[in-house]
C-alpha cells in the first residue's frame, strides 16, 4: 500500500534554533517512517537563533523546498540583542513598533504569503498530496493554509503552537482596536476552514473548541531521558529566551537575601542563564549582585547543551506575568522533564503551566508576587543538595516522549484523511 503524502508548511526549520522548530522537526522525523514527508519553508529567514546542527537531524527521507520572500523583520529588533523590540523608549522606537503592530498584518512575515500560497496549491494539485499541516506562529501561515484550502480543497491540519488573537506579544503592542478586531475575524475564520486543529495547551482546546470541534491537544514534548550527572554546586539553570513579561524578579532577590546571610548557601550557589535575555533581567539589581554567582551564555548548540545542564540540581521556567497567562505551557518544560530533575515554575496559579507540574509532580509552581514561600522552598531544595537527596519526583513522563505524541498525532491525521 503507497504511503500517503503530507506537506508540512513551517517558517521554523534548521537551522533556526529556539524552541519554535523543533516541534515539527521531531515530528517530521518521526512521521516519515510512514507517510512521505515534504517541507515547505524559508530560504530567506530572519531567525532570532541559528544552529547549523539541527540540519544534521533531519531525517533524509523529508523532502525540503526553500522559498525566499522580503524580510523587514529585522528593521523590528533591538540592536543590542537578538530579541524583539516591544519595550522600547523613544520616539523613533515607538513609531516603529506602532507601524509594525497595525501596518503588517498579520506579522511582518506577511509578504511570504502569496507566493507560498501560490507554490504550495500548485504543489498539492501536482503532487497528489493527501493533507496539509501549518504551524503558527507567524500567523502568516494560517492565512496561507486558508488560501490554499480554499484553491485545492485539500485536507488541512492547522496547528497551533501559540494562540493568534491573545497572542502575549500582541498585549504588549500598540495595536489599534481595528486591527484587534482584524486578528480575531481572521482567526475565526481559519479556525473554520481547517479540518483539524491542534493545539498545545489545554486552555487553548478549550477555547478553539468553541470555533472548531475537530480541536486536539498535541502536547509538545521531548525525545528521550537523558543521564544526569551529581555537580558540587547548588546549580539552578534557566535555558532559552526570557523577556521582561517572564522576568522572576522575586527569585533573584531570594537568591541573594539568603546569599548575603547563608556563607555556604553563597558558596554553593551557581546560575547558568543559558540563551536570550531582555536588559531587564541583565541589569537587574539583584542579579547584578550576585554577579559572582551567576554565569551568562549565549545560545548554546543543542548537541552541546546536555553537557553544560547535565548536573543542574533545578531548573527555572517562567510563563508570562499576566494575570490572563500566555494560554501556552512554555516548550522547555518538557525538555526539563527529561532531566528527571526539579523545576520551580513562575506562572499564575491554575494556569496550564501549574496544571501541568502538579500532574508530572516534578516541582513547585509560585505566582510572580510570591516571596515566603519561593524562599522557603529553595532553602528546601538546597539542603535537600547538602544531604544528598535525590529528588522525589514522578519518574515516568512517557506520555510527553515525541515518540508517543507521534502515535497520537498520527490518529488525527488518519481521521482527517478518513
Amino acid at each position: 500500500m503507497a504511503k500517503k503524502n503530507i506537506l508540512i508548511i513551517s517558517y521554523y526549520w534548521p537551522p533556526s534554533g529556539g524552541s519554535g522548530v523543533q516541534r515539527w522537526l521531531n515530528f517530521s522525523n518521526k512521521l516519515c517512517t510512514n507517510y512521505d514527508i515534504t517541507v515547505i519553508t524559508t530560504k530567506t529567514p530572519n531567525y532570532q537563533l541559528n544552529d547549523l546542527t539541527l540540519d544534521k537531524l533531519i531525517d533524509p527521507r523529508i523532502k525540503v523546498i526553500k522559498i525566499s520572500s522580503f524580510e523587514p523583520a529585522k528593521f523590528f529588533q533591538s540592536k543590542n540583542s537578538n530579541s524583539e523590540n516591544l519595550s522600547s523608549s523613544g520616539l523613533f522606537n515607538k513609531i516603529k513598533l506602532y507601524v509594525r503592530a497595525n501596518f503588517f498584518f498579520p506579522d511582518s512575515r506577511m509578504f511570504w504569503i502569496n507566493k507560498v500560497s501560490a507554490f504550495a496549491s500548485s504543489y498539492i494539485l501536482n503532487n497528489n498530496i493527501d493533507c496539509f499541516i501549518t504551524t503558527s506562529p507567524p500567523f502568516s501561515l494560517n492565512i496561507v493554509g486558508y488560501n490554499v484550502k480554499k484553491k485545492t480543497n485539500c485536507k488541512w491540519i492547522s496547528d497551533y503552537r501559540d494562540p493568534w488573537s491573545d497572542f502575549f506579544q500582541f498585549r504588549k503592542m500598540p495595536m489599534s482596536n481595528f486591527t484587534k478586531n482584524k486578528h480575531k475575524i481572521w482567526e475565526n475564520k481559519t479556525l473554520k476552514a481547517a479540518d483539524s486543529v491542534l493545539v498545545t495547551s489545554p486552555s487553548l482546546r478549550d477555547e478553539y473548541l468553541k470555533i472548531n470541534t475537530n480541536t486536539f491537544l498535541i502536547n509538545n514534548g521531548f525525545k528521550n531521558y537523558i543521564k544526569t550527572k551529581k555537580s558540587e554546586y547548588f546549580n539552578l539553570v534557566y535555558s532559552g529566551v526570557m523577556k521582561s513579561s517572564q522576568n522572576p524578579k522575586n527569585l533573584w532577590k531570594v537568591l541573594y537575601e539568603i546569599s548575603s546571610i547563608n556563607k555556604s548557601f553563597s558558596n554553593d550557589l551557581r546560575i547558568k542563564l543559558i540563551g536570550n535575555f531582555d536588559s531587564e533581567i541583565i541589569t537587574n539589581p539583584h542579579i547584578e549582585l550576585l554577579k559572582e554567582n551567576i554565569k551568562f551564555f549565549d545560545y548554546v548548540k543543542q548537541e552541546d547543551l546536555i553537557d553544560l545542564i547535565s548536573d543542574t540540581t533545578c531548573f527555572i521556567a517562567c510563563d508570562i506575568n499576566d494575570r490572563r497567562g500566555g494560554n501556552v505551557i512554555p516548550g522547555k518544560i518538557y525538555y526539563y522533564l527529561s532531566f528527571k530533575k526539579n523545576i520551580v515554575a513562575f506562572s499564575s496559579y491554575n494556569s496550564d503551566t501549574d496544571k501541568i507540574i502538579k500532574e508530572t509532580s516534578s516541582g513547585k509552581v509560585f505566582d510572580f508576587s510570591n516571596e515566603n514561600e519561593l524562599k522557603n522552598h529553595i532553602l528546601e531544595l538546597y539542603n535537600n543538595f547538602k544531604d544528598n537527596k535525590k529528588p522525589n519526583i514522578n519518574k515516568n513522563y512517557d506520555k510527553y516522549l515525541i515518540s508517543n505524541l507521534t502515535k497520537d498525532l498520527d490518529k488525527i491525521i488518519k481521521n482527517t484523511l478518513a
